[in-house]
């Protein structure tokens, strides 16, 4: 972070290694502060993207991290080793009404290798190009079907 820019007194956030950092920056002492001991209240509004599955034999780590990653001085434990049968026990956190979305995007993908079948690649993707807007719309509406609004704000 280029500390010229901050010549005011300011609430700071940005994010590293899948976390989010808050901090309050005061310019006259040159120090970043923790936000901890203070009544702010602080909302985040995010989207949670699913996690990938794991193969046989592969750890549970996420993305970007590696084994010999460290982290606030430890090391990340991601020996683990999956079986095969947790392999097969895997659920999709994608919701299960747009997993034909998905199937339908592997079907355009697979027609789109002659040039006889392009039309019929281009069906499926329409058809998953829908199914991604109504999934869109999906995830930006409450499971009672009341819609999410964000408010913008400045610190």
């Amino acid at each position: 972070m280029e500390r010229q820019n901050l010549n005011i007194s300011q609430h700071l956030w940005w994010t590293e290694r899948d976390s989010v950092l808050i901090a309050y920056y005061d310019s006259s002492t040159d120090k970043f502060t923790s936000p901890a001991n203070s009544t702010t209240k602080i909302h985040l509004l995010y989207i949670k993207r699913p996690d990938k599955f794991l193969i046989p034999g592969e750890g549970p780590e996420q993305d970007g991290y590696g084994s010999e990653d460290t982290y606030l001085g430890t090391t990340l434990n991601t020996s683990t080793q999956m079986s095969d049968a947790n392999y097969l026990s895997q659920e999709a956190e994608i919701p299960e009404q747009f997993h034909e979305a998905l199937v339908a995007r592997v079907i355009a993908n697979g027609y789109e290798r002659k040039v006889e079948t392009l039309p019929l690649s281009n069906h499926y993707m329409m058809k998953y190009e829908s199914g991604v807007k109504k999934a869109r719309a999906y995830s930006f509406r409450g499971r009672d079907g009341s819609k999410q609004t964000l408010k913008p704000m400045d610190f």
